[in-house]
C-alpha cells in the first residue's frame, strides 16, 4: 500500500542536499551562530517559496523545492554562508527527478530526487554546487555549465559575495537601494557588481530555470 501511495504522491520535485565545510574547526559558539543562519535562510525560503527543510548530522541540511527555483537558492545559501559572521563554505548537490512533496518532513520523504542528490553530494570534495539528474537532455546542457559557473562564485571574495547576495534576494534591484540596505557608496557597490561579473551569475540562473522547464515539461 506505501508503494502505491509513494507513486500517486511522486511530483517532479528538486532536494539540495548540502552539508558545512570545516564546521568541526569552528568553536561550539562559532558553530552555533552559523546553524542559526542556516536555518533563518532555510525558514525564509518556506516562508517566501514555500519549501520544506531539515538540518541534520549537526552541520548537514536538505531543501525541498519548485525545480526553477533551486539553483538560484542553492546560490543564495553558499553566499550567505560564505558572507556571514562566522564565515563558511558549503557543498550542495541539486538532485532533479521525482519524488514525494514531504510536507514538513523532509527526513521520511522519498523518491528518485533525494537519492539523486544525496548520491551527487558524496561525489563532491570541498566547497562547490553540482547537479544530478535522470534526464539525459538536461544533465547536457546544464552539467558542464554548472561547473564553470560554481568555479565563477568559488572565485568571488567575501565582499562581493555579500553585495551579490544583497541584489539576489532584494525585490529593488537599483544600486541606490541596494548602497543603502548594505551601508555602502552607490558608486562602490556598482564596482563590486561589476568586478563580480553579476550578470553572468544571473544569467546562469535564469537559463537554469528555463532549462527545467523546457526538459521537464509535462
Amino acid at each position: 500500500m506505501k508503494s502505491t501511495e509513494n507513486a500517486e504522491n511522486s511530483a517532479l520535485i528538486a532536494v539540495i542536499t548540502g552539508d558545512l565545510v570545516g564546521s568541526s574547526k569552528l568553536s561550539g559558539e562559532a558553530f552555533s551562530q552559523v546553524i542559526l543562519n542556516l536555518e533563518r535562510l532555510l525558514k525564509s525560503f518556506r516562508a517566501r517559496y514555500d519549501a520544506a527543510f531539515d538540518i541534520f548530522r549537526g552541520d548537514s541540511f536538505q531543501l525541498v523545492v519548485a525545480p526553477p527555483l533551486a539553483a538560484r537558492l542553492a546560490t543564495i545559501i553558499d553566499l550567505s554562508l560564505r558572507s556571514g559572521e562566522p564565515a563558511v563554505a558549503v557543498r550542495q548537490c541539486i538532485g532533479l527527478g521525482k519524488g514525494e512533496a514531504p510536507g514538513q518532513n523532509v527526513k521520511t520523504a522519498t523518491g528518485e530526487a533525494y537519492v539523486l542528490s544525496g548520491h551527487g553530494l558524496d561525489k563532491l570534495k570541498g566547497r562547490g554546487l553540482t547537479i544530478a539528474s535522470a534526464d539525459k537532455a538536461f544533465t547536457e546542457h546544464c552539467e558542464l555549465l554548472t561547473r564553470f559557473f560554481d568555479s565563477h562564485l568559488d572565485r568571488l571574495t567575501a565582499t562581493q559575495a555579500q553585495v551579490v547576495l544583497a541584489y539576489l534576494m532584494a525585490d529593488n534591484k537599483s544600486h541606490e537601494h541596494l548602497a543603502r540596505v548594505l551601508d555602502k557608496k552607490r558608486s562602490n557597490v556598482t564596482r563590486i557588481l561589476n568586478t563580480s561579473q553579476y550578470h553572468l551569475i544571473t544569467d546562469y540562473l535564469a537559463h537554469f530555470a528555463a532549462q527545467v522547464k523546457k526538459d521537464f515539461a509535462p
